[in-house]
């Protein structure tokens, strides 16, 4: 009595450390651009890049201009100066990479946006419109810009609350500087805002189009993984892997079959119920997995029934994988039981189909099995 309560407490702390380890070590299915690390990295990495060039290629004509019309112009000598402070920030925390790209995205984005709104009041209120409108003009295009650039960057609602916002204080610029005396520029400001807002707004639908479309794209994948992958384990189950043989057989790639049965797995289960037949499997899973090579496929088959495509091999080569397989399996810890698997294995042959495969990687796994378990048997 006292052996098999130490034996079930044994058990029941393996499958606590093997649940931990499985939720660890297997990831919840991916629906995101943010749950492929490496390819995150190279894109952020490449518009790293791309903003260092376009700073090395615009700081020094700024510094230019400043130096060469500071004299002549007020904004120039006091706007500009800040504008390069601003830029050697931007600079140096591109080149340190600790810092997010997010971080310096909105920062470049904060002071570039208030640096053309200080030098849209400056030619509002302390230049002659006469002779400077069209610079005022300007301004507005370069704050459309700076919306898609916002569109980009950043979340789409907060750029569509940040850009009516913007165009509202310029809105009211204008209306102070201009009402009542200069009503003809006044309108034509009207008009250039109401264009600046209505292209916010388009930028603004478009991005949610892509948005949703994206979400989309992202739902329709995760029902397609959903359907393909075996919740219990996280491998394919056998309608995906069962696509993938017939795939190759069209494409008459040279690869072997190795159908796995977990010895014994019936009277284990019965022993200590399924909630630790279900750990076990799930740990066979990741070993069978984590001995494969990048070539190969591990897929369960069904029950406790495994399935293994070894891509590109000789008999040779799928042997040794096999055995390799069944020593990892044998030597996995897993309370006091020993846990042993199965084998059939056999190479495609030209003349074969999905059925007489799987057939003949049957009958050398009923042979295995027959010889005494935990061994590999060829077909």
């Amino acid at each position: 009595m006292f052996r098999v309560i130490r034996r079930r407490l044994v058990l029941r702390i393996a499958t606590h450390l093997a649940k931990g380890e499985m939720e660890r070590r297997v990831p919840p299915p991916s629906q995101s651009a943010a749950d492929f690390p490496d390819l995150t990295i190279k894109l952020e990495e490449r518009k790293r890049r791309l903003y260092k060039l376009a700073l090395i290629v615009a700081l020094p004509s700024i510094v230019f201009a400043w130096y060469f019309y500071r004299d002549t112009n007020l904004f120039i000598r006091y706007g500009y100066p800040w504008l390069i402070a601003a830029a050697l920030i931007w600079v140096i925390a591109l080149f340190w990479k600790r810092i997010p790209l997010k971080w310096i995205e909105h920062f470049m984005l904060f002071t570039t946006s208030l640096f053309f709104l200080v030098k849209y009041f400056y030619l509002l209120f302390l230049t002659d419109l006469t002779t400077q409108w069209q610079e005022l003009e300007a301004t507005y295009w370069v704050t459309a810009l700076l919306f898609l650039l916002a569109y980009i960057i950043a979340n789409h609602h907060l750029t569509l609350r940040f850009a009516l916002g913007y165009s509202g204080v310029t809105f009211v610029g204008g209306l102070w500087r201009l009402y009542p005396g200069e009503m003809e520029r006044l309108i034509e400001m009207i008009r250039l805002n109401t264009r600046v807002v209505i292209l916010a707004l388009l930028a603004f639908i478009l991005a949610k189009i892509k948005d949703d479309l994206l979400e989309s794209q992202s739902a329709k994948s995760y029902w397609e993984w959903q359907a393909n992958i075996d919740h219990l384990t996280q491998l394919p189950n056998r309608r995906m892997l069962s696509n993938l043989i017939e795939s190759w057989i069209a494409s008459r790639t040279s690869f072997a079959v190795l159908l796995i049965d977990l010895d014994n797995f019936k009277c284990f289960n019965d022993t200590y119920g399924h909630d630790v037949g279900d750990v076990l499997l799930s740990r066979l899973a990741f070993t069978l997995r984590s001995n494969l090579r990048a070539s190969d496929f591990a897929a369960r088959w069904g029950g406790e029934e495994f399935l293994v495509l070894v891509g590109k091999s000789t008999t040779e080569q799928a042997v040794q994988l096999a055995e390799r397989l069944r020593t990892e399996v044998e030597n996995m810890s897993f309370g006091e039981d020993r846990v042993s698997i199965s084998i059939g294995g056999t190479l495609f042959k030209q003349s074969d189909d999905l059925n007489s495969l799987i057939k003949r990687a049957d009958t050398a796994l009923y042979s295995a099995k027959q010889q005494g378990r935990n061994r590999v048997c060829w077909g």
